[in-house]
């Protein structure tokens, strides 16, 4: 091996080179110059390609990118504290432009109310309670009773568990898997929609809603007067959360109902907006005229108009308008983007639909448009129905717990609410 003498040893030569200082390979300037055009070319290449993606994602009026542009900035701007993701990357003239078609629908809604009357519909001051009896009682006439349930698959899950599995301590039919994580019965509906629920002490079926991105419930009340407008008895200094609206008024069944004060989404339920009414009681008289008046009056029909109804036992207010008279009135995103949804409805025959959808949770939920709500609504047969409060104050309560999941920081409790539509439990 050869080497170099360094002081009584040797060295050998790659330890020589390794400790040598390592020079950086220079490139003659004619090269250097050639590379940095390169670079610059291509940092412009890259540039002009996202300037260009922009241009299309803003601006284009391709079908899909201009309908999903249109939810984004609905979205973005329904919401109290992430207006944000629009304002930022949005120049205002885009977002005044989809917004401009939510202010013309809202305009539309001033000349939308219920006219029961004119239909010569009758009161449904009993409608609803021969549906809430004993299974003994009403099990010849349960497929009349309930007939949005789907037989076959109905009494193939009765077939395949005994009479103590569906039955409660006093004879009434009582199928309850309606948590939102819950297995699906097997049960459907006659539209295809999997039944989590079947009460008929309280006449209750919960069906389940889910479609691309969404996950909900939905309650069908077969009898109307069981449904009331329920007050946090601390209204005024605060809000409560749905459990205690709902236990302290012996409630089985309850879903969120007006807006209130939220600065920065700090708000704790007790500056509720709009007038409420309360067993025939002014909670608040504030009548809002920028929304529409959710009444139920002494014949227990459910009201959507612009004025308090003279013989309204219960009533508060929020908008849009979904249903009005049998007429749809929302198709689409509407202005309202993709959020949590709380809406109520009434049927024809009287019977009540309460639904929530949860949103704002990726891989479970990220919510729906009122469109697709109300088509949901309207294929159940809701001849009146009208948005409620959504955002994380959406939640359903259910035999003593939250049987949706809130977008809230504390999903299982929710937010504190100003009021609540409750079912008064038999």
């Amino acid at each position: 091996m050869g080497g170099d003498r360094k002081d009584n040893g040797w060295i050998c030569l790659d330890e020589r080179t390794t400790d040598a200082p390592k020079r950086r390979k220079k490139y003659p300037r004619p090269i250097r110059q050639k590379r940095r055009r390169h670079l610059l070319r291509g940092s412009a290449a890259v540039l002009a390609g996202l300037a260009a993606l922009y241009c299309l994602l803003v601006f284009s009026h391709i079908p899909v990118i201009e309908k999903w542009r249109t939810i984004y900035i609905e979205t973005a701007m329904g919401t109290m504290r992430h207006q944000w993701l629009a304002t930022m990357f949005l120049p205002q003239s885009v977002i005044d432009d989809v917004m401009n078609g939510r202010m013309t629908i809202e305009l539309r809604q001033e000349d939308q109310n219920s006219s029961w009357e004119m239909e010569e519909t009758p009161s449904f001051e009993d409608t609803g309670e021969q549906a809430t009896d004993t299974w003994e009682d009403i099990r010849e006439q349960f497929s009349e009773m309930y007939a949005e349930i789907d037989m076959p698959s109905f009494w193939a899950y009765m077939a395949a568990r005994s009479t103590e599995e569906v039955l409660d301590e006093d004879g009434y039919l009582l199928i309850d898997q309606a948590d939102y994580d819950a297995e699906p019965t097997g049960i459907q509906t006659i539209y295809g929609d999997p039944v989590y629920a079947i009460d008929t002490r309280n006449g209750i079926v919960i069906v389940g809603l889910r479609g691309s991105g969404y996950s909900g419930r939905m309650a069908i009340i077969k009898d109307p007067g069981q449904v009331q407008l329920a007050v946090s008895e601390t209204l005024g200094s605060s809000g409560s959360y749905l459990k205690q609206i709902c236990r302290r008024n012996d409630a089985v069944l309850g879903i969120n109902a007006s807006g209130f004060s939220d600065p920065e989404g700090t708000g704790n339920g007790g500056d509720v907006f709009g007038l409420v009414y309360a067993g025939g009681r002014a909670v608040s008289d504030r009548l809002d005229s920028k929304m529409k008046v959710i009444a139920l009056d002494s014949a227990n029909r459910l009201n959507i108009s612009n004025t308090l109804p003279p013989d309204a036992r219960d009533a508060m207010q929020f908008s849009p308008a979904l249903v009005v008279n049998g007429v749809q009135l929302i198709r689409g995103s509407a202005g309202w983007g993709l959020q949590p949804r709380s809406v109520i409805g009434q049927m024809r025959n009287g019977q009540m639909l309460m639904a929530i959808v949860d949103g704002r949770q990726p891989g479970y939920s990220i919510g729906i448009t009122l469109g697709d709500l109300t088509e949901i609504l309207y294929r159940y047969g809701a001849y009146q129905a009208c948005n409620l409060d959504g955002g994380s104050s959406a939640v359903m309560y259910y035999r003593g717990r939250n049987i949706t999941r809130s977008s809230a920081v504390t999903p299982e409790k929710g937010r504190h609410i100003p009021n609540a539509w409750i079912v008064k439990e038999k």
